[in-house]
């Protein structure tokens, strides 16, 4: 049996522990409208709202809209992720600023981990090398 529209926006705001209204802020969508549609009193959507729900939530567009093909997008983020990203939205610039700056700071010492790592691995092949030549 297929799913209404209205039950896949269920689904996705049961799984997503999301209310209508904050559902409604994340799309830029009113409150009224998304209510239409969880009541079944709107049976379509958009293309366009379609894949504004793919990019916010992580379920495919084509599924929501039609109930057809994979429910999960293959391109979407993990749940952490889009929790992540729903935060960095309400933030202030000064704070995402800071965000970014640790981000990059984050990855400058995974870069220098790899790299001492790497400079490890060398070292190692470099003794066992020397203590077979011995």
């Amino acid at each position: 049996m297929n799913m209404t529209l209205a039950e896949r926006i269920k689904l996705i705001l049961r799984e997503r522990h999301t209310k209508q209204v904050q559902f409604a802020r994340a799309l830029g969508i009113s409150s009224n409208y998304t209510n239409l549609l969880v009541n079944g009193k709107k049976e379509n959507i958009s293309d366009t709202l379609a894949k504004l729900i793919e990019e916010t939530y992580g379920y495919s567009a084509q599924w929501v809209k039609h109930g057809t093909g994979t429910m999960v997008s293959p391109l979407a983020p993990s749940a952490v992720k889009l929790e992540f990203i729903r935060k960095v939205r309400r933030m202030p610039d000064k704070d995402v600023a800071a965000l970014l700056a640790f981000a990059d700071a984050l990855e400058n010492v995974k870069k220098c981990l790899e790299a001492a790592e790497g400079d490890s691995d060398s070292d190692e092949q470099g003794l066992a090398e020397d203590a077979a030549e011995n």
